[in-house]
């Protein structure tokens, strides 16, 4: 064992256990905050978590670089000390965190927002670099043990995403960081009982600070501030005058669902200028702090006739007694709206199993048992999954997980990753189609338009993918000052059902943006919107004409908004953002023009430009103490940023990948990327016995991930289609056989690098460390912005080309 100066070592297996426990607690910790995020902010905000989460790796090489040898020398103390500061600033900077009044729509129009995100960074920052500094000064001190010592990390780091997203189940993720701080406390008290020389002190002092933070859970926990523009937070304020009441919160890492119920609730689904009856009395059903959608409280369908005047109701006017599929329905108002309208069969798809539970057991009474009875089955699974999976037809798809406020009104979902809302997803939906069938999707309308032109350009491709000669015969677009409804048929819309069609439209007083019908007329409409100077038609019909015609390529390319059908490779349906669209909008908007733009890609790019910024400046600081290195900066400063790179890029694709094919992102998440990382451990441990040689072993490691990535990103997508039809169990064995011999080679470079750098000069290795944790800082934001521009496709093989380069530049180590 590595003996440091002045003090015995620590024991060994203490030490690993300690390096598995921290390494837990830091991913648990990752998870934990972008859960909790996700429910008081917004999705993007996760890329900020992983963002600091990894800043913090790279920020802790700068710090050991000058201080490491001083701590090494106390090296027991220091692990101790450092473990237990973790341990501390987890619960202290989260509710610190949330005391912060941050509003994130003002961060480019106020200094003062700008600094309150500065300084929010700053507490998520401070745990992670703390827990970083225990893990990089671990690995410069097991000099020998390297591999097992990185190896004992990656498991722990595995362990720990497995461990976190179970524990949503049981608990609110703002409580689980007290679970995540005894991690930290474990961990401590491993280095304690590894320290001979003063382990009852240390166990002592951690036994205490774990019966005061478990105290502090119990009796005065940390509480989520949610953002002021979610549903949950008007909501909230509605409880607080007594307008409202939450009946009930359920926990689980999908969502965190809530229910209210409150007399000032009156959503109208979108209905036209032909209803007369109110809506009736209705529950809110949030999740993570969004309405999802009303829950009805009546007894039959009779009681809600509001739902005959929204635009969903038009497909049921054309088909008699339809066979109706609901991909996404959560509240059950379209069950209602299929009963009324008399349909045969309705199947309702809904991938959170606590939103089933809540309508068939606590809420099934007040919902009038909308899920109940003969005429309705309920599938848990995801919209895209069930499409793959089934073989059955129908009359009717009503695409309900697309329903809602435009996405452009906020772009706060600019960034959310959507199988079911690409071009081969729409053309699954059109082959489950009987002959008569359609796929009816609905949304709110947008100034200037984008959620439904490219709505309407990728029904067009998938049709053409089906085998569909003239798309442009099969798709409606209809709309009322509210939303638009875009409808593609199996069969080129005939004679008799034109007639239907526009009679249908004509009682419920919407206007044609499209049909391939004589007689249509778009240029006076009853619902006056905005449109082309000196046109009477909207910008609606505008776009529909280019999208559906033979120069649809110009238009994209000319649209102020990303309108180009999404694809499997590049699943983002809801970014629209155009670089080359700012300067348009900074003259049309002037200082609100971010609130015309997509909100989530704008926050990724500020990630990746403050990763940049901090890195470029953390990671040059060292040179200051490396200058009378032995040489070896250079390549020892490109290969480890090369790995941090590539390992990230090619994790963060392969997960969403096996998301698409598993269905479930809880389960890429937690099981997945467990063995991912547990793999990489394991190869990380036994690379030192399979090639001794660090020279043999990197370049046989990295040569042999470049090719797996390779092979990944041509034979992923046919794999995974040929099984889509297995079971889960099955499906997830799988993806874990796929993913585990590149995760397995890919835990080899890292401390084989180590050693090397380590021959050349010891104050090398924490400088590579922190390398190493600013390149993967930047993969984050980067590999998201390279997925939404070029496929996932592009950044396989990008990862593969790293790992290839890493392997030549570590001939230069040494």
């Amino acid at each position: 064992m590595d003996q440091p100066t002045g003090e015995r070592g620590p024991s060994l297996p203490f030490s690993a256990a300690a390096v598995f426990l921290q390494a837990a607690g830091i991913l648990s910790l990752e998870l934990v905050l972008m859960r909790c995020f996700s429910v008081a902010r917004w999705h993007h905000f996760s890329y900020l978590v992983i963002g600091a989460a990894l800043l913090g790796f790279g920020a802790s090489g700068t710090f050991l670089t000058f201080v490491g040898e001083r701590l090494e020398r106390r090296f027991g103390l220091w692990a101790f000390l450092l473990t237990l500061a973790f341990a501390l600033s987890v619960p202290l900077t989260f509710r610190m965190g949330e005391w912060l009044p941050l509003d994130v729509r003002y961060v480019l129009y106020s200094a003062r927002q700008g600094g309150l995100l500065f300084a929010h960074d700053l507490l998520i920052f401070v745990p992670f670099f703390l827990g970083a500094c225990v893990l990089g000064l671990s690995l410069m001190h097991f000099k020998r043990r390297v591999h097992f010592i990185y190896g004992a990390n990656l498991v722990g780091s595995g362990l720990g995403a497995g461990a976190a997203a179970a524990a949503m189940f049981l608990m609110a993720p703002e409580r689980l960081i007290y679970p995540v701080a005894g991690l930290g406390l474990a961990a401590a008290l491993c280095w304690a009982l590894a320290w001979d020389r003063r382990r009852t002190a240390g166990a002592l002092i951690c036994l205490a600070l774990g019966a005061a933070l478990a105290a502090e859970g119990l009796l005065a926990p940390a509480a989520l501030r949610m953002d002021q523009y979610k549903d949950a937070a008007t909501l909230e304020r509605w409880e607080a005058e007594s307008g409202a009441r939450r009946l009930l919160t359920g926990y689980g890492p999908r969502a965190r669902v809530d229910v209210y119920e409150s007399e000032r609730l009156h959503l109208t689904m979108f209905a036209g200028l032909t209803a007369r009856q109110p809506p009736p009395p209705q529950l809110a059903l949030l999740l993570d702090g969004h309405l999802a959608a009303p829950v009805l409280e009546i007894e039959s369908a009779e009681e809600a006739e509001i739902l005959d005047h929204t635009p969903m109701s038009l497909p049921y006017r054309l088909i008699e007694r339809p066979r109706v599929l609901l991909l996404g329905e959560a509240g059950g108002a379209n069950v209602w709206l299929a009963r009324r309208m008399g349909a045969e069969h309705v199947t309702v798809v809904q991938p959170n199993p606590q939103v089933v539970r809540l309508l068939k057991g606590p809420l099934a009474e007040r919902s009038g048992g909308v899920l109940a009875g003969d005429d309705v089955t309920v599938v848990t699974a995801g919209p895209r999954e069930f499409l793959e999976r089934t073989d059955r037809r129908f009359d009717i798809i009503q695409v309900v997980v697309a329903e809602g406020p435009a996405a452009g009104a906020s772009g706060l979902r600019s960034l959310h990753e959507d199988f079911l809302l690409t071009v081969e997803g729409m053309g699954r939906c059109v082959e489950r189609l009987t002959g008569r069938g359609v796929v009816s999707v609905t949304r709110g309308l947008q100034e200037p338009p984008r959620d439904n032109v490219k709505l309407l350009a990728t029904l067009r491709e998938a049709l053409e993918r089906t085998g569909r000669a003239e798309p442009a015969q099969h798709l409606v677009q209809v709309r009322n000052l509210l939303a638009a409804t875009t409808l593609a048929f199996s069969r080129p819309m005939s004679e008799a059902d034109c007639e239907r069609l526009v009679e249908a439209a004509g009682r419920m007083r919407l206007d044609f943006e499209w049909a391939p019908c004589p007689g249509v007329d778009y240029e006076s409409p009853i619902h006056h919107i905005g449109g082309p100077e000196g046109q009477d038609h909207s910008w609606f019909h505008h776009a529909a004409r280019w999208v559906l015609s033979d120069e649809r390529e110009a238009f994209f390319r000319d649209w102020a908004f990303n309108v180009r059908p999404a694809t499997d490779d590049s699943p983002y349906f809801y970014n629209f953002f155009r670089w080359r669209s700012l300067p348009q909008f900074w003259r049309a908007y002037g200082r609100q023009w971010l609130t015309h733009m997509e909100l989530g890609y704008v926050v990724l790019v500020f990630s990746l430009l403050q990763v940049i910024v901090v890195g470029g400046v953390l990671i040059l600081l060292p040179l200051v103490r490396l200058r009378r290195a032995a040489g070896g900066r250079l390549p020892t400063y490109v290969y480890f940023s090369l790995l941090g790179l590539g390992f990230l890029m090619l994790e963060m694709v392969c997960l969403l990948k096996f998301t698409h094919f598993l269905g479930d992102p809880i389960y890429s998440a937690a099981g997945v990327l467990a063995a991912f990382l547990i793999f990489s451990g394991l190869g990380s441990a036994l690379s030192r016995r399979l090639s001794p040689s660090p020279r043999r072993a990197i370049p046989l490691a990295a040569l042999g991930v470049a090719g797996l990535a390779v092979l990944y990103s041509v034979g992923l997508d046919p794999l995974f289609g040929a099984l889509m039809g297995w079971p889960l169990p099955a499906r997830f064995a799988v993806a874990i056989a796929v993913a585990a011999p590149a995760a397995f080679l890919m835990g080899w470079p890292m401390p084989n690098g180590l050693a090397l750098a380590e021959e050349r000069d010891h104050r090398l290795v924490p400088w590579a460390w922190g390398a190493n944790g600013f390149a993967s800082v930047a993969a984050a934001p980067l590999t998201v912005l390279l997925a939404v521009e070029t496929g996932y496709t592009a950044v396989l093989l990008l990862s593969a080309a790293l790992y290839a380069l890493a392997a030549l530049v570590s001939r230069r180590l040494g």
